[in-house]
Protein backbone atom coordinates (compact mmCIF):
# COMPACT_ATOMS: atom_id res chain seq x y z
CA UNK A 1 0.00 0.00 0.00
CA UNK A 2 1.12 3.37 -0.75
CA UNK A 3 0.51 6.70 -0.49
CA UNK A 4 0.26 9.67 -2.43
CA UNK A 5 -0.80 13.41 -3.19
CA UNK A 6 -2.24 14.63 -5.89
CA UNK A 7 -2.93 18.57 -6.96
CA UNK A 8 -6.19 19.20 -8.14
CA UNK A 9 -7.50 22.78 -9.43
CA UNK A 10 -11.25 22.71 -9.25
CA UNK A 11 -13.13 25.45 -10.54
CA UNK A 12 -10.40 27.47 -9.68
CA UNK A 13 -9.76 26.41 -6.17
CA UNK A 14 -6.03 24.43 -5.46
CA UNK A 15 -6.10 21.65 -3.59
CA UNK A 16 -4.03 18.91 -2.47
CA UNK A 17 -5.85 15.29 -2.26
CA UNK A 18 -4.38 12.12 -0.53
CA UNK A 19 -4.75 8.73 -2.27
CA UNK A 20 -3.42 5.53 -0.78
CA UNK A 21 -3.47 3.25 -3.37
CA UNK A 22 -3.42 -0.62 -3.28
CA UNK A 23 -3.43 -3.12 -6.48
CA UNK A 24 -6.79 -4.78 -5.17
CA UNK A 25 -9.11 -3.02 -7.39
CA UNK A 26 -12.89 -2.35 -7.10
CA UNK A 27 -14.86 -5.44 -7.81
CA UNK A 28 -18.22 -4.82 -6.33
CA UNK A 29 -20.69 -2.18 -5.75
CA UNK A 30 -19.72 -1.54 -2.20
CA UNK A 31 -16.37 -1.06 -3.14
CA UNK A 32 -17.81 2.20 -5.38
CA UNK A 33 -15.62 5.84 -4.81
CA UNK A 34 -17.29 8.96 -4.12
CA UNK A 35 -16.32 11.99 -7.36
CA UNK A 36 -12.69 12.49 -6.42
CA UNK A 37 -11.79 8.67 -6.64
CA UNK A 38 -11.25 8.15 -10.07
CA UNK A 39 -9.01 5.56 -10.06
CA UNK A 40 -9.68 1.68 -10.45
CA UNK A 41 -6.67 -0.21 -9.73
CA UNK A 42 -5.39 2.22 -7.00
CA UNK A 43 -7.42 2.93 -3.83
CA UNK A 44 -9.72 5.92 -4.20
CA UNK A 45 -8.32 8.78 -2.17
CA UNK A 46 -9.11 9.39 1.60
CA UNK A 47 -11.13 12.45 2.57
CA UNK A 48 -8.04 14.41 3.86
CA UNK A 49 -7.27 17.12 2.15
CA UNK A 50 -4.32 19.24 2.79
CA UNK A 51 -2.87 22.73 2.09
CA UNK A 52 -1.70 23.10 -1.70
CA UNK A 53 2.07 21.79 -2.09
CA UNK A 54 4.12 23.26 -4.63
CA UNK A 55 6.06 20.01 -4.77
CA UNK A 56 4.18 16.40 -4.91
CA UNK A 57 6.11 13.41 -4.11
CA UNK A 58 3.87 10.98 -6.75
CA UNK A 59 5.46 8.41 -7.93
CA UNK A 60 5.01 4.28 -7.72
CA UNK A 61 6.99 1.18 -8.74
CA UNK A 62 7.07 -0.50 -11.67
CA UNK A 63 5.61 -3.66 -9.58
CA UNK A 64 2.38 -1.23 -9.22
CA UNK A 65 1.14 -1.29 -12.54
CA UNK A 66 1.16 -5.26 -13.26
CA UNK A 67 -2.20 -5.13 -12.62
CA UNK A 68 -3.26 -2.62 -14.68
CA UNK A 69 -1.08 -3.68 -17.82
CA UNK A 70 -2.68 -7.09 -17.19
CA UNK A 71 -6.15 -5.77 -17.81
CA UNK A 72 -5.02 -3.95 -21.09
CA UNK A 73 -3.71 -7.21 -21.71
CA UNK A 74 -0.11 -5.35 -22.72
CA UNK A 75 2.68 -7.44 -24.16
CA UNK A 76 6.59 -6.43 -22.56
CA UNK A 77 6.92 -4.94 -25.92
CA UNK A 78 3.87 -2.62 -25.68
CA UNK A 79 4.65 -1.77 -22.15
CA UNK A 80 8.54 -0.74 -23.49
CA UNK A 81 6.58 1.66 -25.80
CA UNK A 82 4.18 3.56 -23.65
CA UNK A 83 6.95 4.06 -21.49
CA UNK A 84 9.60 5.16 -24.06
CA UNK A 85 11.94 2.82 -23.21
CA UNK A 86 13.41 -0.70 -24.86
CA UNK A 87 12.47 -3.70 -23.71
CA UNK A 88 15.70 -4.92 -22.50
CA UNK A 89 15.48 -1.64 -19.96
CA UNK A 90 12.10 -2.95 -18.99
CA UNK A 91 13.32 -6.42 -17.85
CA UNK A 92 15.93 -4.56 -15.60
CA UNK A 93 13.24 -2.14 -13.94
CA UNK A 94 10.88 -5.06 -13.81
CA UNK A 95 14.32 -6.89 -11.91
CA UNK A 96 14.96 -4.28 -9.58
CA UNK A 97 11.26 -2.97 -9.03
CA UNK A 98 12.51 0.38 -10.33
CA UNK A 99 10.39 3.96 -8.98
CA UNK A 100 8.42 5.42 -11.68
CA UNK A 101 9.18 8.91 -12.76
CA UNK A 102 6.31 11.58 -11.85
CA UNK A 103 5.44 11.88 -15.10
CA UNK A 104 5.57 7.90 -16.00
CA UNK A 105 3.20 7.65 -12.85
CA UNK A 106 0.81 10.48 -14.22
CA UNK A 107 0.48 8.53 -17.37
CA UNK A 108 -0.45 5.33 -15.66
CA UNK A 109 -2.67 6.90 -13.43
CA UNK A 110 -4.48 8.07 -16.11
CA UNK A 111 -4.75 5.22 -17.93
CA UNK A 112 -6.17 3.66 -14.50
CA UNK A 113 -8.70 6.33 -14.46
CA UNK A 114 -9.89 5.39 -18.06
CA UNK A 115 -10.44 2.07 -16.74
CA UNK A 116 -12.56 3.49 -13.70
CA UNK A 117 -14.39 5.17 -15.66
CA UNK A 118 -15.03 2.46 -19.08
CA UNK A 119 -16.26 0.22 -16.16
CA UNK A 120 -18.86 2.53 -14.63
CA UNK A 121 -19.50 3.03 -17.91
CA UNK A 122 -19.94 -0.64 -19.34
CA UNK A 123 -21.19 -2.53 -15.51
CA UNK A 124 -18.26 -5.04 -15.65
CA UNK A 125 -14.81 -5.38 -16.12
CA UNK A 126 -15.21 -8.10 -19.10
CA UNK A 127 -18.01 -5.75 -21.15
CA UNK A 128 -15.32 -2.63 -21.02
CA UNK A 129 -12.24 -4.77 -21.93
CA UNK A 130 -14.87 -5.95 -25.23
CA UNK A 131 -14.78 -2.75 -25.78
CA UNK A 132 -11.13 -2.07 -25.31
CA UNK A 133 -10.01 -4.72 -27.46
CA UNK A 134 -12.39 -4.14 -30.20
CA UNK A 135 -12.07 -1.01 -33.21
CA UNK A 136 -13.98 1.49 -33.01
CA UNK A 137 -15.18 3.29 -35.87
CA UNK A 138 -15.62 6.28 -34.33
CA UNK A 139 -12.09 6.03 -33.01
CA UNK A 140 -11.10 5.66 -36.87
CA UNK A 141 -11.48 1.82 -36.58
CA UNK A 142 -8.62 1.82 -34.19
CA UNK A 143 -8.16 -0.65 -30.92
CA UNK A 144 -8.85 1.71 -28.05
CA UNK A 145 -6.39 -0.39 -25.72
CA UNK A 146 -3.94 0.37 -28.42
CA UNK A 147 -4.77 4.40 -28.91
CA UNK A 148 -4.27 3.94 -24.68
CA UNK A 149 -0.58 3.93 -25.54
CA UNK A 150 -0.54 7.03 -27.08
CA UNK A 151 -0.95 10.65 -24.68
CA UNK A 152 -3.23 11.57 -27.61
CA UNK A 153 -4.92 8.55 -28.18
CA UNK A 154 -5.77 8.64 -24.42
CA UNK A 155 -7.43 11.47 -24.50
CA UNK A 156 -9.20 10.21 -27.63
CA UNK A 157 -10.26 7.18 -25.66
CA UNK A 158 -11.35 9.38 -23.16
CA UNK A 159 -13.50 11.60 -24.92
CA UNK A 160 -15.52 8.63 -26.89
CA UNK A 161 -16.00 7.32 -22.99
CA UNK A 162 -17.55 10.46 -22.20
CA UNK A 163 -19.77 10.32 -25.59
CA UNK A 164 -20.93 7.49 -24.67
CA UNK A 165 -21.93 8.16 -20.74
CA UNK A 166 -23.74 10.87 -22.30
CA UNK A 167 -25.70 8.39 -24.64
CA UNK A 168 -23.83 8.89 -27.60
CA UNK A 169 -23.16 5.22 -28.80
CA UNK A 170 -19.35 4.39 -30.36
Amino acid sequence: MRKINYLWDINGFAMTISYTYTLSGYRDTSDVPDLFASQYFFKAPSDRVAEPSAYMEVSMSFSDTKPLFDYLDYSQHEVAELMEVDPSTLSRWKKEDKTLTRLLTKSIMDMDMIVFKGVRIFGSEALFSEWLHTSNVSLGDKIPADLMRDPYGLELVEEALEAMSWGNFM
